[in-house]
């Protein structure tokens, strides 16, 4: 099958582009799509209808692509993936040729990666999450569903994703898909690291890599060993034996581990099993051992029973019991084989052998060859975005029965095995752009030319044409209860122009702003550089301004009215909608407090007369119906003094005070223009936290009891609702995301060389103790505490760099430090990065300025990072950075 089902695809419900003009909306898409004006030059006249589709960026093809798949693919792009805009280049050699010539060019392109291709064992918990993300954030928008699919549904075509990807290829792909494919026709859908791992691991389930055990990790309370059966599965892996360590060295083992094993000979068989917590042992899916180590809380005993020769599954179950360390042996004995630990050599993960995949070794001669094939064929004019060494051919001067666009290509011309539909739209629209009154297209051609080629269409509606098609209809979901069609389909686009503020509209585009959390369907990041256009052209075909009556209240006036109308002695606004991120009190809309940051006041004003004229089927009522207000008494019943003030009010956003009737269970601490400091209780921060929340949405804690900072994290800050309730003993955790987690103890201790362990000492035991704090202009705490004699102030501030977000660490001492002081800064898999920065688990950057050189100590993924203090300078200062 050829490229028409993409080609379909991009043309769903577009309409707007009048053929008289430049061939219609058909052709112009599929020549972007086939990225024509990389080897034909255009006009700026031309050029203006046209938004080309860029190849994919090869440096790194190797890491992502598997060879195999890679070599059959540029033998032949259609045969490996229906509906690719990849052209066959390679068509008019002979068979023998073209493989030879498929080979080189997978040989030189492999030579380019700095990585390996490698596979990896699916995580079946992962697994699990991904077919629920890949069907709810909108991938199915475009890509047809995994779990089922209606005849007739059209979609972008997937190649075999276990053939071609890697899991480390295609999870950063997931995540950064502009990286690879800049031209944002496949978009970015704001995925975590662990959802883009998520979806990786979904789209890669059938991956099969030879492994010695699976072993599955469960989360959750555990009561008996029996709940393994149909527990949750948090997270599956390889494990090499059976091994406590084969997720690693966490608290609060529950696992399962299961296999295959090999028996030679027939005869009775005895597997002994020790563990110090509840285990059991099954062979032949018959527990043999262990079913009463609950109670027992450990396990030494053995079990027989008769084996014939070939693979038999067993199991081993370990719950963590008891105050003993972890520990978990399995043995056997039978014919042949002497008590021994059952070996790696015995298991398979699978009944069916896997073999293992051959390395793909680079040979420098068919490099050689395939680099030169490379820029014979001029590969980098797509893939480089590279000008030829030689002029272009016009536009102009194609012929529309030759080259490319000829039935059969003759063997120097692509051939992208364009169907007859195909070819004439694009000679259609090829006719029209050749004419020489050729004008600009207009705003809307340039709207809808853009919505085609970025398949917007396929969840918006504009000017009557595009929106879900029926067949994905059931994908399109939301978290909210009762909320229709509007809290789960993407809002229309007619009027967008009129509705939102420039600012706000560019924002939606750029980085996927949004104020509808109900919707579980995200909107797609198609690169800036692709799509900032739309918010002038929005704003020139929708943008109706009208003045505005002016209003006779003072503001205070204003803002005490508009907060009655908002609440429950006025039109119980926070009945549906949600206020300053407080819950409402029955359905979840909009946060109201969001409201003048994104619309333009006069539609805002439009749209209360008559919610239903600008959201067919809302569920918003009129509240003032033919412009009759019904709260005569407020503001004389006038309902532009209403709306004026209910304006005003909101303008206040997040300083606004709450409404009468806001439901307090939820004691959010939400941050303005100014730190806002909580103190109190804190998970992983203990009983004397101080956590403060910064503008900008970062966040820190600091243990006033070890004299350390436990916590930093992003996003939202606490909700102390539970410390005002259970009589101020209620658990509170941030409410952010990217949350880093610091080592217990003091931060500061007198080490006699590198080697020394760190103190297991209390703060106070160390001579340390906490002074308070006081407030900068901002709010924001300066620490105060004391080593012995030494004072300490201790300082973040946010930063906002290279569009970075982090924290700014300032530490001061006043007296001369002790010889052998040191700060310690983190714990964990710390990997240097150069310039004095540390890269701590893969999720926070900390640079050292200041000092003595910082430097790691301790075994791989358990380091500690170290800041000597010069005990040879008075009032020493030192800066850390902690950067996401």
């Amino acid at each position: 099958m050829n490229a028409r089902p993409l080609f379909l695809l991009l043309l769903v419900g577009v309409v707007g582009l009048c053929s008289a003009d430049a061939g219609g909306v058909d052709g112009l898409v599929l020549i972007g799509e086939l990225n024509c004006v990389a080897c034909h030059a255009a006009t700026e006249n031309q050029a203006a209808w046209m938004s080309p589709k860029l190849a994919p960026r090869l440096e790194d093809v190797g890491t992502r692509v598997g060879p195999e798949w890679l070599q059959r693919h540029l033998a032949s792009p259609q045969g490996t993936m229906s509906g690719s805009t990849m052209p066959d280049v390679l068509h008019g050699m002979p068979d023998v040729e073209r493989a030879l010539a498929s080979e080189a060019l997978t040989h030189h392109l492999l030579s380019l990666a700095p990585g390996k291709f490698r596979r990896v064992l699916p995580d079946r918990a992962a697994v699990a999450r991904g077919e629920n993300l890949y069907h709810r954030v909108g991938c199915v928008a475009c890509h047809a569903p995994q779990n089922r699919s209606p005849s007739g549904m059209i979609s972008s075509p997937l190649p075999s994703m276990v053939e071609k990807w890697s899991f480390e290829g295609l999870r950063l792909f997931l995540q950064d898909p502009l990286a690879t494919r800049p031209s944002g026709r496949m978009p970015g859908m704001n995925l975590t690291d662990i959802e883009a791992a998520d979806i990786a691991h979904y789209l890669l389930r059938e991956t099969r890599v030879p492994a010695t055990l699976e072993v599955a990790q469960y989360r959750g309370r555990i009561r008996s060993l029996e709940d393994l059966d149909s527990g949750e599965v948090s997270r599956t892996g390889p494990a090499t034996h059976f091994t406590l360590e084969a997720m690693g060295r966490d608290r609060g083992y529950a696992l399962r581990f299961a296999g295959w094993l090999q028996v030679d000979r027939p005869g009775e068989y005895t597997f002994r099993l020790s563990a110090t917590g509840a285990s059991r042992l099954s062979v032949r899916r018959e527990w043999l051992v262990g079913e009463d180590s609950w109670e027992r809380e450990s396990v030494d005993a053995e079990g027989s029973l008769q084996l014939d020769p070939g693979w038999h599954p067993i199991v081993v179950d370990y719950v963590q019991r008891g105050s003993k360390d972890p520990a978990l042996k399995v043995e056997w004995e039978g014919p042949g084989v002497a008590r021994e630990v059952i070996p790696a050599a015995r298991m398979r993960s699978a009944r069916d052998q896997v073999g293992e995949s051959a390395a793909f070794i680079v040979d420098a001669a068919k490099a050689a060859r395939g680099r030169a094939l490379y820029q014979e064929l001029n590969c980098a004019t797509c893939h480089e975005s590279k000008p030829p060494t030689v002029p272009l051919p016009s536009l102009a001067a194609l012929h529309a029965e030759n080259g490319c666009l000829a039935e059969k290509p003759a063997a120097n011309a692509p051939d992208y095995l364009l169907d007859a539909t195909q070819r004439d739209a694009l000679r259609a629209a090829l006719t029209a752009l050749k004419r020489p009154d050729l004008a600009a297209p207009s705003a809307r051609q340039r709207v809808a030319h853009t919505l085609a080629s970025l398949q917007c269409t396929a969840c918006h509606v504009r000017d009557g044409a595009g929106g879900v098609a029926p067949e994905r209809d059931a994908f399109f979901t939301s978290n909210g209860e009762d909320l229709g069609d509007e809290g789960r389909l993407p809002p229309r686009l007619d009027g967008v122009g009129d509705r939102l503020r420039p600012a706000w509209l560019g924002n939606v585009l750029a980085t996927g702003a949004s104020v509808r959390s109900y919707s579980n369907t995200r909107m797609p990041q198609f690169g800036a550089d692709n799509i900032r256009h739309l918010t002038g052209l929005f704003v020139a075909l929708d943008r109706r301004e009208q003045s505005l009556p002016p209003a006779p209240d003072a503001p205070d006036v204003q803002r005490a009215a508009g907060r009655r109308m908002i609440g429950t002695d006025g039109l119980s606004c926070i009945a549906c909608h949600r206020f300053n991120r407080q819950p409402a009190q029955a359905l979840q809309i909009i946060d109201l407090t969001t409201a003048t940051e994104r619309l333009n006041e006069d539609w805002f004003r439009r749209f209360l007369l008559d919610p239903a004229r600008f959201h067919p089927g809302t569920r918003m009522p009129s509240f003032w119906p033919d412009g009759v207000s019904p709260l005569t008494s407020l503001l004389g019943g006038d309902t532009d003094r209403q709306h004026a003030a209910l304006w005003t009010y909101l303008a206040e956003g997040s300083r606004a005070k709450f409404p009468e009737g806001l439901s307090r269970q939820s004691l959010e601490l939400v941050v303005g223009g100014e730190a806002v400091v909580y103190r109190g209780k804190l998970w992983e921060a203990g009983f004397r936290a101080v956590a403060v929340g910064y503008p900008g949405q970062l966040n820190a804690a600091f243990d006033a009891e070890e004299m350390r900072f436990a916590l930093l994290w992003r996003g939202r800050f606490l909700n102390a609702g539970p410390h005002w309730g259970v009589q101020g003993m209620g658990s509170i955790r941030p409410l952010g995301t990217n949350v880093v987690i610091f080592p217990h103890g003091p931060a500061l201790a007198v080490l006699q060389d590198a080697l020394t362990p760190w103190p297991v000492e209390s703060s106070k035991a160390l001579g340390m103790k906490f002074r308070g704090y006081q407030l900068d202009g901002l709010k924001q705490p300066v620490l105060l505490y004391s080593f012995h004699d030494l004072g300490i102030e201790d300082f973040l501030s946010p930063t906002h760099n290279a569009g970075k977000t982090g924290l700014r660490r300032t530490v001061k001492f006043t007296g001369s430090p002790p010889g052998g002081l040191h700060l310690r800064l983190a714990t964990g898999r710390l990997m240097s990065v150069g310039d004095g920065s540390w890269r701590l688990d893969d999720s926070l950057t900390l640079r050292v300025r200041g000092g003595a050189d910082a430097f790691v100590r301790g075994e791989s993924g358990r380091g500690e990072l170290l800041v000597p203090i010069s005990s040879t300078d008075k009032n020493p200062r030192l800066e850390v950075e902690y950067v996401w």
